[in-house]
C-alpha cells in the first residue's frame, strides 16, 4: 500500500519545486528542446522568458490552490452552504494575494528563482561551448577536408574540384567553413608554385592533414583512397 506524499504536499504548500535547482534544470533544458524542435533558431533568451511566465502561472496556481482549499475548510466549519460564504471566501482571496504577492512571491522570484534561472542558463551556454568546442577539435581541419574530398572527387571520377571560387562555394555549401579558406587549399593542391612555397612550419601541418585523412580512409577500409592520398602526399613533399 502505498502512502500519501506528505513530502509532495509539503512541498506544494511551502511553494518549493520552482526553486528545486534539479527541477529548474531539467525543465528549462525540455523547454529549450522542444521549442528549438520547431524554430531552428529558437535563442535561449526566449527559453527563458517562457520559464518567467511558468513561474508566474504556478504562482497563480499555488495561490488559487491554497484560497480553494482554505475556502473547503471555512466553508466545512459552517456545516451550511450559503452563495454568500462563498462570495466572501472569493473576495476575501482576491484581496489576500496583494500583500501575498509582495511579502512572498516578489521577493521569491527576485532572491531566488531568477538567481537560480540565470545560474541554470550560464550552465546551459557553457555545456553548449564545451560541446561545439569538442566537436571543433574532432573535425577535420579545413585542408584536411579538401583532401578527403579531392580524393573522393577523383576516385568517382567526377573530376569537379578545380582552384576556382566555384569549387570552393560547393565546399562550403558541404562543410560549412571559410570560403577563403577553402580557396587558398584548392589552390595549394592544384598550383605547383604555390606548393614550392611552403614554409618548414607549414610543411608539419600539411604532414598533420594527412594523417588525419589517412586515419578517415584506413577506418573506413579504403585501400584505393590511402594508395591515392599517398601519390598526393609526394607531390606536396616534391613541388617541383
Amino acid at each position: 500500500m502505498q502512502l500519501f506524499p506528505f513530502h509532495r504536499l509539503k512541498s506544494f504548500i511551502l511553494f518549493e519545486q520552482p526553486f528545486n535547482f534539479q527541477y529548474l534544470t531539467l525543465h528549462f533544458r525540455r523547454t529549450h528542446e522542444k521549442h528549438q524542435e520547431h524554430f531552428d533558431s529558437w535563442p535561449i533568451a526566449a527559453t527563458r522568458r517562457k520559464l518567467i511566465n511558468d513561474f508566474w502561472f504556478w504562482a497563480l496556481c499555488h495561490y488559487a490552490a491554497l484560497v480553494a482549499i482554505c475556502g473547503i475548510v471555512f466553508l466545512g466549519v459552517l456545516a451550511t452552504f450559503n452563495i454568500s460564504y462563498l462570495l466572501l471566501v472569493l473576495v476575501v482571496g482576491i484581496l489576500l494575494y496583494l500583500p501575498l504577492y509582495v511579502l512572498l512571491y516578489r521577493p521569491a522570484f527576485t532572491g531566488d528563482f531568477l538567481p537560480k534561472l540565470e545560474t541554470v542558463i550560464s550552465e546551459f551556454e557553457g555545456n553548449q561551448r564545451i560541446w561545439a568546442e569538442k566537436c571543433k577539435q574532432e573535425q577535420l581541419s579545413t585542408r584536411g577536408l579538401v583532401l578527403l574530398y579531392y580524393i573522393l572527387d577523383k576516385c568517382a571520377e567526377i573530376n569537379f574540384l578545380t582552384p576556382s571560387d566555384k569549387s570552393a562555394s560547393l565546399l562550403l555549401k558541404i562543410f560549412g567553413v571559410s570560403q577563403k579558406g577553402l580557396k587558398n587549399e584548392l589552390d595549394l593542391l592544384f598550383k605547383k608554385e604555390k606548393r614550392a612555397k611552403i614554409e618548414q612550419r607549414k610543411q608539419t601541418e600539411i604532414t598533420k592533414s594527412f594523417e588525419e585523412v589517412y586515419a578517415i580512409f584506413e577506418e573506413m577500409q579504403f585501400p584505393k583512397g590511402v594508395q591515392m592520398l599517398k601519390e598526393l602526399e609526394i607531390r606536396y613533399n616534391r613541388p617541383e
